[in-house]
């Protein structure tokens, strides 16, 4: 007979179970098992801590749960006046540069340039999630609506911003309007509003799974480990931390006594837990890790950039990989940027003549070599395949818009958001190109190479980041892990 999680059997077991008929405990989802589960949770603080690096180290005991959280909160006070945000894309994840999960000093899984990462990975979320969740969680508010309130007609013909406030017509046609942001997720010296006019500081949270790929499929059972399992955050530069109104420097400062780790620790009867590990003293985790490779790319805004790259992957089972083309500004410039310099370059749109069949749009060819052979018999110059192949390779559709991709259509309002101009922060930002290589084939020792043509690219110094995902192996014995690549 099953039982859900919190109920107890009506009669207790004569003996515990045997090694034949032991759960799996270590799989995420519903255990087939006739008894109760207790989740103990315990609130670490860094072992170590800096304004660059921090370090977790968990304790050895129970199942760790893949969903628990670390919180952060961002210190403004020497900032001069007004507000400030996180990234309105990647939200609090915009704090890491650089994650690595540890066991026993051997990495198990690690993600560089995680910030980047992530503005890749959030596109993939529900507008309506970021909207009614993921703003009070993460502080991404990337929910769009039809600008109704700019036009006096019932027809919207461009879209704005949805961040979650009634706008008031009579500052419309005052000409004072701007789309502000929900007071939650705003950062600011003096809190103005509050009763006590202290600062603003709102506390966000990462969940462990979005930082490790590795617990997206796995939990990690602490209590068989003899090693130390540490958890290390390399935070990114201040001024690529959040996002400013003013046109001058701020310091995005991480509030050390709000950084900690939420810990959920698993917990079945001892002797379940004890006959699971003689049951499995030695057990194997295949999964995913990122593998990052980048390069300078300049433009000068008249020539097209031809780059052949090769992004490594030599010997490895590589499933997939992606890029991003973005800029990396100075100081005082990249926080004044919807989205920092969380984004993904696309190729410029030459509007001048006015209709949409008269626009000159850059040329963006793609295509992969890898093991002797292209991936695509001819190069990809369709904007469409392209998002179509973004679109499978990931398993599910990326919510931007064709602007957002490939600003074709010039739909994008030209409103205030946080005193920025809408459609000239964010058309054109998210052109990621993914592929799914479909061999299932290991890379010879020549690796993979990318070709890439940009024609029409704005004239900047842009970094192009290209992540493999490969396919990693870790084996626990006796309570040591040893990772490797598969």
């Amino acid at each position: 007979m099953e039982m859900e999680a919190g109920q107890m059997p009506s009669a207790p077991p004569q003996s515990g179970p045997s090694s034949g008929n032991v759960p799996d405990l270590m799989r995420i989802g519903p255990a087939q098992v006739n008894t109760q589960m207790d989740v103990e949770t315990d609130i670490l603080e860094p072992v170590v801590f800096s304004q660059n690096f921090c370090r977790f180290r968990l304790q050895n005991k129970g199942i760790l749960h893949s969903n628990s959280k670390l919180t952060f909160s961002v210190d403004v006070t020497n900032h001069a006046a007004g507000k400030c945000s996180f990234p309105l894309n990647v939200g609090v994840h915009s704090l890491i540069d650089r994650c690595v999960l540890k066991a026993g000093g051997k990495s198990i899984c690690e993600t560089s340039d995680f910030n980047h990462y992530s503005s890749y990975q959030s596109t993939f979320i529900n507008p309506q999630h970021n909207k009614q969740r993921e703003a009070l969680t993460t502080g991404r508010m990337l929910c769009r609506k039809w600008d109704y309130q700019e036009y006096s007609s019932n027809a919207a013909p461009k879209y704005t911003l949805d961040l979650g406030l009634e706008l008031d017509k009579r500052d419309l046609a005052a000409g004072n309007f701007t789309n502000d942001l929900p007071r939650f997720c705003i950062m600011e010296k003096d809190g103005g509003d509050s009763k006590n006019g202290t600062k603003t500081s709102p506390v966000f949270q990462i969940a462990l799974n979005d930082l490790f790929p590795f617990l997206k499929m796995n939990q990690l059972p602490l209590y068989m480990f003899k090693e130390d399992i540490d958890l290390e955050l390399h935070f990114a530069a201040s001024h690529k931390r959040g996002v400013t109104v003013e046109d001058h420097n701020t310091n995005f400062h991480i509030d050390q006594d709000q950084v900690s780790m939420i810990a959920d620790y698993i917990y079945y009867p001892q002797e379940m837990m004890d006959a699971y590990a003689s049951a499995n003293s030695q057990m194997s985790f295949t999964y995913v890790d990122y593998r990052l490779n980048k390069r300078s790319v300049v433009a000068d805004g008249a020539n097209s950039n031809i780059a052949i790259q090769n992004v490594g992957g030599a010997g490895r089972i590589v499933n997939k990989l992606f890029y991003a083309l973005s800029v990396d500004k100075a100081a005082g410039v990249a926080e004044q940027n919807l989205f920092n310099v969380y984004t993904s370059q696309g190729t410029a749109v030459d509007r001048a003549n006015g209709t949409p069949a008269a626009r000159d749009m850059g040329v963006l060819s793609h295509n992969i070599r890898y093991n002797d052979n292209y991936l695509y018999p001819i190069d990809i110059t369709n904007r469409a395949r392209l998002f179509s192949n973004l679109a499978q390779s990931h398993g599910s559709v990326p919510f931007i818009s064709k602007d957002e991709y490939s600003g074709e259509f010039d739909i994008i309002s030209a409103e205030l958001v946080q005193g920025r101009v809408l459609s000239t922060n964010i058309n054109t930002q998210m052109t990621f190109v993914e592929d799914r290589l479909n061999r299932n084939e290991r890379v010879n020792s020549r690796g993979i190479e990318v070709y890439e043509t940009w024609g029409g690219l704005p004239a900047e110094t842009y970094v192009w980041r290209v992540w493999l995902e490969v396919v990693k192996m870790a084996t626990l014995n006796n309570g040591v892990l040893t990772p490797v690549f598969a």
